[in-house]
C-alpha cells in the first residue's frame, strides 16, 4: 500500500514525456494493485487513494500509446475488483474507463502481441467479477454492441479455451442481466450464424451458438420475433443481411425449443408456388434432418412428413434434392426411428416418370446399403434390382453396376457369419439375366 501511495504521487504529478517511462510506472501500479485483496480495510483504501485518483487524469485517459492503454485498463480492472461491489468512480468516468477496456479487446486478435497476456487478464477479470454488468447500469448500449461485435470478429481457433470461455461468459452475463435485448445487439449475434456466411469464422459461429445456448431462455422471445417477421417478409430491409434459414439451422442445434413457432411458416414455404422458396426450404430441412446425432424435433415431425411429400414435387430438381438429403439422413443414422418411413418413400419413387429421379433413388438406396451392410432390408434391395428392367437404358446399366457393388461387398464380408448367404446369392443371376435384354445386347 505504501508503494502504491508513492506511485500515486508520481502519477499525480507531471507525467513522464516518454510513453515507455509512463508504461513502466503503470506496470508497477498494476502489479501493486494486484496484490491488494478485495474490499480491504479503511487504512489500505486511504493509502491507495492517490493512485486511484491519479489514474483517471485526462492526460492518461486520452493517451494514444497502446501499451499505456493496456496497462491503464489493467489498473482499472484491479481497482474495480478491489472496490467491488462499490463503484470507484463517477458514472461519466466509468463510461470512459469501459470504453478504454473494451478498446483493448481488439488486441486479442494477435496472440503473439507484446501485451496479449495482459489483455487476457483484463478479459478474465471483467468476466470473473461481472464488471460488464456495470455497463448496463451506465446504459452503454452502443459500447456493449461494439464489444459483442469485437469478440465475434477476433475470436479464433488460436485462442485458448479460457479466452473463448471468458468472452462467452461476458456476453451471456450482459444478455441475462439486460431488461431488454436491443435489436442491434441481437442482430450482431445472429449475424455470426450460418454455414455459408462470408467474413465470419467458424470460431465466431461457435461462440454465437454457445451464447445462444447459454442464454436461450432470455433470447427466446427475441429470436422468435426476428424469425417470424423474417419468414413473414416483414422488416426485410432491417434483416436483409441475415439469412433466416441459416439462423434456423444453427438455432436448431443449440436452442431447438425456440423454433416451434417457425413450423407453420416453413410448412408454408414447402407448399409455396415459388420454386425457389420451396427449394430453399427443402435444402434447409434436408440439412437439418441429416445432422449426425441430432434427432428430428417433436415439433418438426409434421415438417418431416411434408418434407417427404416433396418427393412428389412437380419440379424434378426438388425431387432429386429430397432424394439426396434422405440418403444423407440414413447414412448419418440408419437406425433412426424414421428410417422405415424414409425407405418406403424412396421406393415409391422407383417408378417416377423422370429417369434421373429413378436413377437417383437407386443410387441413394445402394449408397446406404454399401455404407452400412444390413442397413437396407433385403426386400428393398430386391425392389431396387427390378430397375434392371427399366425402360431407360442408363437406369438399367446403373442398377446393374450398383447391384455388383453390393455383391462385391457381400463377398468381401463372406466370412461374416451374421450375413445370410440366401440374401445376396440371387444377385449374380439377376445380373446374368440381363444378357437376354435386347438393350444390353445392342
Amino acid at each position: 500500500a505504501g508503494q502504491l501511495r508513492e506511485l500515486g504521487d508520481k502519477l499525480g504529478s507531471e507525467l513522464p514525456a516518454e510513453a515507455e517511462a509512463l508504461a513502466k510506472l503503470l506496470e508497477q501500479a498494476a502489479e501493486c494493485l494486484h496484490g491488494i485483496e478485495q474490499s480491504p480495510g479503511s487504512s489500505v483504501m486511504e493509502a491507495i487513494q492517490p493512485c486511484l485518483t491519479a489514474v483517471v487524469r485526462k492526460e492518461l485517459l486520452k493517451h494514444q500509446d497502446q501499451d499505456v492503454k493496456v496497462l491503464l485498463a489493467t489498473c482499472f480492472c484491479e481497482i474495480t475488483r478491489i472496490t467491488a461491489p462499490e463503484a470507484p468512480y463517477s458514472d461519466d468516468v466509468l463510461r470512459t474507463i469501459f470504453r478504454l477496456i473494451v478498446g483493448t479487446f481488439g488486441g486479442l486478435a494477435d496472440v503473439n502481441s507484446h501485451y496479449f497476456s495482459r489483455r487476457v487478464a483484463i478479459l478474465e477479470t471483467v468476466a470473473r467479477y461481472r464488471a460488464c454488468v456495470v455497463m448496463l447500469d451506465l446504459e452503454c448500449n452502443d459500447l456493449i454492441t461494439d464489444m459483442f461485435r469485437t469478440f465475434l470478429e477476433i475470436v479464433s481457433e488460436n485462442h485458448e479455451t479460457n479466452v473463448v470461455k471468458s468472452m462467452q461468459t461476458i456476453m451471456a452475463l450482459i444478455i441475462e442481466e439486460s431488461e431488454v435485448i436491443h435489436q442491434s445487439l441481437l442482430h450482431v449475434l445472429l449475424s455470426a450464424l450460418g454455414r455459408k456466411k462470408t467474413g465470419i469464422s467458424l470460431s465466431a459461429r461457435k461462440l454465437a451458438r454457445g451464447v445462444i445456448e447459454q442464454s436461450a431462455g432470455k433470447l427466446e422471445p427475441y429470436i422468435k420475433k426476428f424469425l417470424t417477421s423474417s419468414l413473414a417478409g416483414a422488416n426485410s430491409s432491417a434483416n436483409g443481411h441475415i439469412d433466416h434459414h441459416e439462423v434456423i439451422f444453427d438455432v436448431y442445434q443449440c436452442a431447438p425449443r425456440v423454433l416451434k413457432v417457425v413450423v407453420p411458416y416453413i410448412t408454408g414455404e414447402l407448399l409455396a408456388d415459388e420454386v425457389e422458396m420451396r427449394s430453399k426450404s427443402v435444402e434447409l430441412l434436408g440439412e437439418l434432418f441429416s445432422l449426425p446425432g441430432v434427432p428430428v424435433l417433436e415439433s418438426f415431425k409434421s415438417l418431416f412428413i411434408e418434407f417427404l411429400k416433396r418427393l412428389t414435387d412437380r419440379v424434378v430438381e426438388i425431387r432429386l434434392s429430397v432424394t439426396e438429403h434422405l440418403k444423407k439422413c440414413l447414412i448419418s443414422n440408419h437406425s433412426r426411428p424414421e428410417a422405415p418411413e424414409i425407405i418406403k418413400a424412396l421406393c415409391d419413387r422407383l417408378l417416377d416418370y423422370e429417369e434421373n429421379v429413378r436413377k437417383q433413388v437407386v443410387a441413394a438406396v445402394c449408397d446406404v446399403a454399401c455404407h452400412e451392410f444390413g442397413a437396407v432390408p433385403i426386400e428393398t434391395i430386391k425392389l431396387v434390382a427390378e430397375r434392371v428392367r427399366d425402360k431407360s437404358l442408363p437406369v438399367k446399366c446403373y442398377t446393374m453396376e450398383r447391384l455388383a457393388d453390393i455383391y462385391k461387398l457381400y463377398c468381401l464380408k463372406g466370412s461374416d457369419s451374421s450375413t445370410n448367404s440366401d440374401n445376396f446369392e440371387w444377385i449374380p443371376g439377376k445380373i446374368l439375366r440381363c444378357i437376354y435384354d435386347k438393350d444390353f445386347r445392342a
